[in-house]
């Protein structure tokens, strides 16, 4: 019996070989985009706090005869920002962040598309599927508020007991819910996975909607379990695999990038500033050296960027490879002409 999830791996990259290469500067910049939307789990810019030297005069702490100033209440008068201000800086975080999720499984099908037809572009695409996208993202939202809900409503439970029968209620209440707790991420994690890594392609390939792709797939898993077993096994060691190595990669391309925008950095503070403390007392200083750091960071992450192609195409290419082998109708990939006649000679 034969493993296709373990027969992929090689179609995976001869896949890739004959998408990225040879190199098309104007494909490349498209897959760049792509990249740069999709996969990305979570990781934001991390933020360097400058401490800086307090003046001479300040007291470190107040004295007994100068005692600190506590007020009498809190109230939302008291705030030294404006409700209002927080609010809208909380309700714009939002909207960003549901309208880059939406550009994400936008050109997450955009890219499947791409691997479908071995053409890469953006905009016809993009528009074609960002009612699916909608849809894919909607169904996600969904899928989340109904695994987290139940934590919450159990959590209040809890809660309550423990106040009317203590610590035996929390200590019980706290088990059970840590059950319950792995026991869901699981099944949430099965959900989300299958979601990604199946229905989204299944969606580009038969132009349908999420629950429409999920009653296509369910039938090819459950007649297939094995198979698919060995598929969790494989894709987990193919991403810790490529985890590894992205991980490396990455400290080698941000460590040299890094060092050059740090020596600009000290070149600027010393030969323009005469030292760091008259550069940050300064507010040229201040924004050049705010400057250098954009530029480094930006810099460097343009450089991993083609790293990150290869390791998305790969990755995308081996479910995809999973799938048609699965399932013959649901195939996304281009069969390769050379194999096919080989295989059925005229």
């Amino acid at each position: 019996m034969s493993w296709y999830a373990v027969e992929s791996v090689d179609e995976a990259i001869d896949t890739t070989r004959s998408f990225l290469f040879p190199i098309e500067p104007g494909r490349w910049l498209r897959l760049a985009l792509i990249a740069f939307f999709v996969g990305v789990g979570g990781s934001g810019a991390s933020i360097l706090s400058n401490t800086a030297s307090l003046p001479a005069n300040m007291p470190a702490e107040p004295t007994p005869q100068q005692p600190a100033p506590v007020p009498s209440e809190l109230s939302l008068e008291t705030l030294p920002i404006d409700p209002l201000l927080i609010a809208a800086i909380i309700g714009g975080v939002v909207i960003l962040g549901l309208g880059l999720t939406l550009i994400s499984e936008t050109l997450r099908l955009v890219l499947y598309d791409a691997l479908r037809t071995d053409t890469v572009r953006i905009r016809g695409p993009a528009r074609r599927r960002f009612g699916q996208a909608v849809r894919l993202f909607g169904f996600k939202l969904t899928v989340s508020v109904v695994f987290v809900l139940p934590f919450v409503v159990l959590g209040a439970v809890i809660a309550l007991d423990t106040v009317v029968l203590g610590g035996p209620a929390l200590l019980v209440g706290g088990a059970l819910l840590a059950v319950c707790l792995v026991l869901w991420f699981i099944g949430y994690l099965i959900i989300s996975r299958v979601t990604n890594e199946f229905v989204a392609p299944i969606m580009v390939k038969t132009d349908s909607g999420v629950l429409s792709a999920w009653r296509r797939f369910w039938p090819v898993v459950r007649n297939d379990l094995a198979q698919f077993g060995v598929y969790v096994v494989v894709h987990f060691l193919l991403l810790l695999a490529i985890s590894i190595g992205q991980t490396i990669l990455a400290a080698i391309v941000f460590g040299i990038i890094g060092t050059v925008g740090a020596l600009g950095g000290l070149l600027v503070v010393l030969g323009v500033f005469g030292g760091l403390n008259a550069a940050l007392a300064s507010t040229v200083g201040v924004i050049a050296l705010g400057a250098i750091v954009l530029l480094t960071v930006v810099v460097a992450t343009v450089c991993y960027l083609p790293i990150k192609i290869v390791v998305l195409t790969y990755v995308f290419s081996y479910e995809l490879s999973v799938l048609g082998a699965a399932d013959e109708e649901l195939r996304l990939l281009p069969v390769d002409v050379d194999t096919e006649t080989t295989a059925n000679p005229t």
